[in-house]
């Protein structure tokens, strides 16, 4: 049998009948021993998680059924956060609504935990914080429903502009209390793309 009658896999997942995980399970963080209660108690108040176990050296804790979303394992020897090296970027979390988005930003204003930036990506209206050891951690609501997501790739708005448009977080949540239309305030504004060192690093 020459090359040529060789049996090519379909190029794509899709196309090979793909069986992929069912779900993405956890998050695992390492962290000083000294800081497993810090970095936990900082997830439990932003994701109204709950400890599923937890001890002084480590612990997990869920929102949810999941039995553990985010462990925080305390290494001896673990050294601080240094900006610029290779690794995860961010973790995101979607709500349901961008009125449960909006509680949650205004919830956790009120404990001093602020977002470091806000964008409206298109698909996403995300705002990202840092959590005590410098891990990214996007909170975000879809702008268009999942049946639409292609349709959306498609449509060439992405592709002019992928990293999106900044919002204020205040002036955003303000205009959705005073009654204005969710899905009005979910369509990505004109505006010009922040440059990627505005992200913050991490």
């Amino acid at each position: 049998m020459d090359g040529s009658q060789v049996a090519k896999m379909p190029e794509t997942a899709r196309a090979r009948g793909k069986i992929a995980p069912a779900k993405l399970a956890h998050v695992v963080l390492k962290t000083p021993p000294d800081r497993v209660k810090l970095v936990l108690d900082w997830y439990k108040t932003v994701l109204e998680a709950e400890a599923m176990y937890e001890t002084p050296g480590f612990g997990f804790v869920a929102y949810d059924n999941e039995h553990h979303r985010v462990a925080v394992l305390g290494f001896p020897g673990t050294k601080e956060h240094v900006d610029g090296h290779a690794g995860m970027h961010h973790m995101a979390f979607t709500y349901e609504n961008l009125g449960d988005l909006a509680h949650t930003y205004n919830r956790l204003k009120g404990e001093d935990i602020t977002p470091e930036f806000c964008i409206n990506h298109g698909p996403t209206t995300s705002m990202y914080y840092f959590d005590p050891d410098k891990n990214q951690v996007e909170l975000q609501v879809d702008n268009i429903p999942e049946e639409e997501f292609a349709e959306y790739f498609d449509n060439g708005e992405f592709t002019s502009n992928p990293i999106g448009v900044k919002f204020d977080p205040d002036e955003l949540f303000g205009r959705l209390a005073a009654g204005e239309k969710e899905e009005d305030l979910l369509a990505r504004p004109d505006g010009v793309p922040p440059g990627l060192e505005e992200f913050p690093a991490n």
